[in-house]
């Protein structure tokens, strides 16, 4: 039997009528999630996809409407990163590291039930003790464990300060202290740990620069001799973590820092967020002493700088004076052709100096310690010539007249005057434009040299009398 081929329409027509009768008989409920011949999607597009990840938000949002329902402590919440602060959760090492013996074990209420938790440390063995410590304890109220990794700097102490509340829900945060010389201020700073979902996390900081403890260079301030420096402060009163940096910025140079012992500062109260992270709440002004701390209650200037009283007690020549703070010793002017100072040990040294320039040098009873307070210095200035200044140091065997060196000059006449003050202190004022005066202190910064420093600006009502001196 022969057949005709068939044309490509006509077969073309007849597959066309075989699918849509095909298709007439499938109904909605014979559907299945087959694979189609159209290009693929992404995962997320799926429909499948997409009804997991709703059921997904449905949780999530359930269970945050059952927090909004209470007032969640700290240790209920998962840590998360904050905007600026990322949480670091520690990791589950150094269950075999060492135990450290050196201090007592901390005792504080992490978990706020009453009952407070012996914290253990095990330091990380290192060549250096530089290593890490893991933190562990068990909590009173559920019988867990709970741990956490810290970083101090050193294995050898633990370092542990007061526990605090910052975040006031009743239970209390482990702070350590970690001492850093390469941070801003040089002096360190707290590291506070949050019992979060079980673990002992450490809590993130907003604006880390203000808790520390130290000196912060003042940008662009930095001359030969000195630069100048903010003070930073922290301290812990009461359960509550607070820090403070001063107004004024005060020179730094040659390991000396001019300040006063009471300073203005700014102030405040650390608070730790729900998502762990401190931040700073202001406290306002406070007045900052070695043993004190006070609201400013409306003053707000600085302390006069220590550039009073005058040591005015000298001896000439053919007298005498003996000195017995630090290096112990006599020093005499003795007459000849040219005025000579001799020096006497106690430990049987004797030393001459002979280049005054002057026929009437005159010797101050009290040394200038602060300039230097290594072997022999003497303060000199003459009978006769009121501009005369020298300071007279140890050096080996003899003495030498330190040279001033730095932004002014030591003088004492018109508008520079000097003096020595009965503390120790070479101090120099320069009257500016203005009548004000800027005051400075010497140093020594080299075997034979001195630099001044600048202290505050002052004024006096009348600059021939020092005792007259006040704020302007």
């Amino acid at each position: 039997m022969t057949t005709t081929p068939e044309s490509h329409a006509d077969m073309e027509e007849r597959l066309r009528a075989a699918l849509s009768a095909r298709a007439e008989l499938v109904q909605p409920e014979h559907l299945s999630p087959l694979a189609t011949a159209t290009p693929l999607r992404a995962r997320w597009q799926s429909p499948w996809v997409l009804l997991a990840t709703a059921a997904v938000v449905l949780l999530v949002l359930g269970a945050v409407f059952q927090g909004l329902a209470r007032d969640p402590r700290s240790d209920d919440i998962a840590p998360r990163p904050d905007d600026e602060v990322e949480l670091q959760l520690p990791a589950d090492v150094g269950r075999d590291w060492e135990p450290h013996t050196l201090s007592r074990p901390p005792r504080l209420d992490l978990d706020g039930d009453g009952t407070r938790e012996k914290v253990t440390f095990l330091g990380e063995p290192t060549k250096k003790f530089d290593g890490r410590f893991r933190m562990q304890t068990t909590l009173s109220s559920t019988g867990a464990e709970a741990y956490g990794i810290a970083e101090v700097g050193t294995t050898i102490d633990t370092n542990v300060l007061a526990p605090i509340d910052a975040d006031r829900d009743g239970d209390e945060e482990l702070v350590l202290y970690y001492d850093d010389a390469s941070t801003v201020g040089g002096g360190g700073h707290p590291l506070v740990f949050d019992l979060r979902h079980g673990l002992l996390v450490q809590a993130g900081v907003d604006d880390p620069e203000l808790l520390v403890r130290g000196q912060e260079p003042v940008a662009g301030s930095e001359t030969e001799h000195y630069d100048l420096v903010r003070l930073h402060d922290y301290w812990i009163e009461d359960g509550r973590l607070y820090s403070s940096r001063s107004r004024s910025s005060f020179a730094r140079g040659n390991m000396s820092l001019v300040r006063t012992e009471t300073i203005v500062v700014d102030a405040w109260e650390w608070r730790l967020d729900a998502h762990g992270v401190l931040r700073p709440e202001s406290v306002g002004c406070l007045r900052s002493g070695p043993e004190s701390l006070a609201p400013c209650e409306g003053d707000e200037e600085e302390e006069l700088p220590y550039i009073t009283p005058v040591a005015t007690d000298t001896f000439g020549i053919g007298e005498g004076a003996t000195f017995a703070e630090g290096y112990r010793f006599t020093a005499r002017l003795e007459a000849a052709s040219d005025p000579s100072l001799v020096v006497e040990g106690d430990d049987g040294r004797v030393m001459r100096y002979d280049d005054f320039q002057v026929a009437d040098p005159r010797v101050s009873t009290v040394q200038p310690m602060a300039v230097t307070a290594d072997g022999v210095s003497l303060f000199v200035t003459s009978a006769w010539d009121p501009s005369y200044v020298k300071v007279l140091v140890q050096d080996g065997d003899g003495l030498r007249a330190l040279e001033a060196v730095g932004e002014i000059e030591l003088l004492d006449r018109d508008d520079v005057r000097t003096w020595l003050t009965r503390n120790g202190g070479v101090v120099t004022v320069v009257e500016g434009d203005d009548g004000t005066w800027q005051a400075w202190v010497w140093t020594m910064v080299s075997r034979s040299e001195m630099a001044a420093l600048p202290s505050r600006v002052v004024c006096f009502d009348d600059v021939d009398d020092p005792a007259t001196v006040r704020r302007c």
